[in-house]
């Protein structure tokens, strides 16, 4: 630090004393955007965790009651497969009692579309309600990371299946421009 009669700094001394507070600038911006960025292994709150487990289980009782509609379908298929890709990458025990609730589920679907109604059967109801019991066990013991991973899977097979629908029901037309190359 100068004092207050030392002479005046020199342009190298200016530009040297310049670049140490751009560089302490720097590493301050960089350290904010660091600390808005939560890393990935650390929980939700526990509040946003339990809403996460029953809002599927609250959605279940509509199924039971007859009150269910097509979004509340597609909310639990959404999280028994969630719960499905868990079980099959870290729990293997758990894969038969979500396959058991997914096909419920599809049971579900299938009533729905004979009768127009959502709703499910005894049997239908407990399938279902074991596989979310065991999704939620499987939330709890898995990092953010690996609950991401298992949701982005979801995702990425209901994009491979819609894709495949698409060109199932595009209409067949003769190709005429493929041909074969010979070797």
């Amino acid at each position: 630090m100068r004092g207050p009669f030392a002479s005046p700094p020199s342009a190298r001394e200016l530009r040297r004393l310049e670049a140490k507070a751009q560089r302490r600038s720097h590493r301050a911006t960089q350290k904010k955007a660091v600390e808005l960025a939560l890393p990935i292994n650390i929980r939700f709150s526990s509040s946003d965790e339990l809403k996460l487990q029953l809002s599927p289980h609250n959605l279940l009782d509509l199924f039971r009651a007859g009150e269910a509609d097509e979004p509340d379908w597609h909310a639990l298929a959404l999280r028994l497969n969630w719960g499905r890709f868990l079980a099959e990458q870290h729990f293997p025990d758990g894969i038969q009692p979500l396959a058991d609730a997914q096909d419920a589920l599809r049971a579900v679907k299938e009533r729905n579309a004979r009768t127009g109604k959502w709703g499910c059967s005894q049997p239908e109801f407990a399938a279902m309600g074991q596989g979310l019991n065991c999704t939620d066990a499987m939330q709890l013991q898995c990092t953010r990371r690996e609950l991401r991973d298992a949701l982005e899977a979801v995702y990425g097979a209901n994009e491979y299946a819609s894709k495949l629908r698409q060109i199932e029901q595009a209409p067949s037309t003769p190709h005429h421009s493929c041909h074969v190359v010979p070797e």
